[in-house]
């Protein structure tokens, strides 16, 4: 479970081929809340889409509205463009997070700016709107002297247009882990990751054929376990499963998935997330979801195995 820690758990260092980096200053375990910081300054969505010179505008009168050590630390900040921008234009378009999903801006931060990319990192990124700041938790357990990650790029992708958005907007290439692989294990673990992005965009039109959507959600969660990845998709898929069951007046499937969807959150995002007590709300009543009971009710309800490690229990949890 993710926790507030007083601890400094992180120092920021070059790291050799990268640049400057985040390391662990001691082993951090699943679910820790490594960061929480508040942006130095948010560029939102609406000026996003007015353009450079309007984005660049709005940074530079942020800016002079800083202290001069914030000013200085901003101009720090590694800029990959090169001349193509603004010194202060590059400085965000390379550093900026975006802030919620869908985004509704991007936040600079000194900090967690710093962390570097890895196609299959450590932490898990997230903009907590509840406390206005952006939060990084360990979604591993994660080693003293490791390098912290996050990934740049929100969705899942193969090989190539990982690299191809990497080199694209931020002027690297990737060599992490996932990426060095030899050719054949790149080729399955593209395979795999294909077969996750197809499952996410058709869970939901599975409609009424809830048995259907609950095997897509469990083939997706048992690609993802192979695959060694855990973040936000896992709560989301999770949480697709339970608005399958909520739609179809199944009490005792919706409680136990969105119960899981819960504490996978709390792992990712934190206790103190939206989403977090969002899902709280929904697991002490889950009838309350807007889509309850959508696609007719249920004359009697089914329970499961009391016993919820064990095969039966997930047999008749993913209706196999």
């Amino acid at each position: 479970m993710a926790t507030n820690n007083q601890q400094r758990l992180y120092d920021i260092v070059p790291i050799p081929n990268k640049g400057t980096g985040v390391i662990a200053t001691q082993d951090i375990p699943k679910g820790t809340r490594i960061m929480a910081e508040k942006p130095l300054f948010i560029v939102p969505t609406d000026i996003m889409k007015r353009g450079n010179e309007v984005v660049e505008k709005h940074i530079t009168q942020k800016l002079k509205g800083l202290d001069k050590d914030q000013q200085r630390a901003f101009l720090s900040l590694h800029n990959c463009h090169g001349a193509k921008f603004s010194p202060f234009l590059g400085i965000s378009e390379t550093n900026i997070l975006g802030l919620g999903s869908p985004p509704v801006g991007g936040g600079l931060f000194i900090e967690a700016s710093r962390i570097n990319h890895a196609c299959n990192p450590n932490t898990q990124n997230s903009w907590n709107e509840r406390i206005s700041r952006e939060t990084i938790h360990a979604v591993r357990d994660i080693k003293e002297g490791e390098e912290i990650t996050i990934s740049y790029i929100g969705h899942f992708a193969s090989y190539d247009e990982r690299q191809s958005i990497l080199k694209d907007k931020f002027k690297f290439d990737c060599a992490c882990e996932v990426c060095s692989l030899p050719p054949d294990q790149r080729r399955v673990s593209d395979d795999r990751l294909t077969t996750i992005h197809e499952l996410d965009q058709a869970i939901l039109s599975a409609g009424s054929n809830v048995k259907l959507g609950l095997r897509m959600v469990h083939k997706m969660l048992s690609i993802l376990e192979t695959e060694g990845m855990y973040n936000s998709q896992v709560y989301r898929a999770y949480y697709d499963a339970f608005q399958m069951m909520a739609a179809t007046d199944d009490k005792a499937r919706a409680g136990e998935l969105i119960r899981m969807a819960l504490e996978h959150a709390k792992v990712v995002e934190g206790n103190d997330s939206e989403t977090v007590k969002r899902f709280e709300r929904l697991a002490a009543n889950p009838t309350s979801h807007m889509a309850w009971g959508l696609y007719g009710r249920k004359r009697s309800q089914e329970m499961g195995p009391a016993d919820k490690d064990s095969e039966a229990f997930k047999t008749w949890l993913w209706m196999k």
